[in-house]
């Protein structure tokens, strides 16, 4: 027979944290606007990335 592990049992939070948080955390607290974070900021990793494949390849079709 194995034995329970008593890992990740993490306390209960009393209600004045569980304030504490929600005024402190980025994401709970919704300040901040959804269309930049999820929409803008990926765009532009995306044009990057691409960009940089663009120069990549333009590098080795002129250097090989």
């Amino acid at each position: 027979m194995q034995l329970q592990l008593l890992l990740n049992k993490p306390r209960d939070a009393t209600p004045a944290e569980v304030d504490s948080w929600r005024q402190t955390d980025y994401f709970s607290k919704g300040d901040f606007d959804p269309l930049i974070l999820f929409v803008v900021v990926p765009t532009i990793i995306q044009l990057v990335a691409v960009g940089a494949m663009a120069i990549v390849m333009l590098a080795n079709a002129n250097l090989f």
